[in-house]
Formats: structure tokens, C-alpha cells, sequence
């Protein structure tokens, strides 16, 4: 197979990374791990302050979690794409890699840009799973009688 072949593999995983690492960002501004000073600040601190209020300790201590899960697995998907890209010998093995985290990212929980990435990563990297080189063809010569000076050029395929 040429390059082209390999393409749909390689973009869907790291559009699948990309998703799943900024909807991760966009859970963890949630959450509180990041702060931010956007136009939405004065909702963010008013939200910030009626969650802290109330008792949901465990609620918001498994959404970080979650978000911090969304991250990582973001983050490694991007880097098994990019990486299979440079290793395309290697692409079953970093596609098992990237379903393995993207399967984690859609259990994890998010927002609709996680799970839209944890799909689309599941699907790249099946595509790099069942990615399968062609196999070449190479000659080889076969004498038809030990007398005659003739030879015969076959072509067999090779795995």
C-alpha cells in the first residue's frame, strides 16, 4: 500500500488526540484544575463559590479525576499518531495503542468533544490495525532442464 493508504489512519488518530485533549482542557477549566480569567470569569466565580458551598467534595474530586484521565489519554493518542506517522512498519502496534486510550477517554466521561474524539480515535486506530503492507513481487529464475541455456524469469510473491 503507498502513503496514501496510510493517511485515514494517521488523521483520524490525531484528530481523535487533538478532541479528546481539548475537550479534557475544557473538563478540567470545569472542574477548577484550571483557572481561568476569560469573559466568563464572574459565571465561573459565582459557579465556583455555590459548588463550594454545598457538599459535593466526591462529585468534584471524581470529575477532576476524570478530567485529569481525559488529558493523559489525550495526550498519548496524539503522540501514538504522530509516532506511527514516522513508524509506519509499526502501525498495528500503535494502533492497539491508540483504541487501548481512546476506549479509556470515552469511559472516562467529558463532553461531547471527548466522546466524539474517543470514537474517532477507536476508528483510526482500528484502521491502523488492520493496515496490511502489499506484498512484492520478486523475480526468480528457473532453469527448465540442466541441458538447455534457456531460463525462465517467475515472479512470486513474497510476504
Amino acid at each position: 500500500m503507498s502513503a496514501q493508504d496510510r493517511v485515514p489512519a494517521y488523521a483520524i488518530s490525531l484528530l481523535a488526540g487533538i478532541l479528546t485533549f481539548i475537550g479534557g482542557l475544557a473538563k478540567a477549566s470545569t472542574t477548577g484544575i484550571i483557572k481561568y480569567t476569560a469573559s466568563g470569569a464572574a459565571f465561573n466565580n459565582f459557579v465556583g463559590n455555590s459548588v463550594r458551598s454545598t457538599n459535593f467534595g466526591l462529585a468534584i474530586a471524581s470529575a477532576r479525576i476524570s478530567a485529569v484521565i481525559l488529558i493523559i489519554s489525550g495526550i498519548l493518542v496524539l503522540v501514538s499518531a504522530v509516532v506511527m506517522s514516522f513508524r509506519f512498519n509499526q502501525y498495528p502496534t500503535w494502533g492497539t495503542i491508540i483504541v487501548i486510550f481512546s476506549v479509556v477517554g470515552l469511559f472516562a466521561g467529558g463532553n461531547s468533544l471527548t466522546g466524539i474524539g474517543s470514537v474517532l480515535g477507536i476508528i483510526g486506530g482500528l484502521l491502523a490495525i488492520t493496515y496490511r503492507r502489499t506484498p512484492r513481487s520478486v523475480p526468480v529464475l528457473v532453469q527448465t532442464s540442466p541441458l538447455s541455456s534457456h531460463s525462465l524469469t517467475t515472479t512470486h510473491s513474497q510476504a
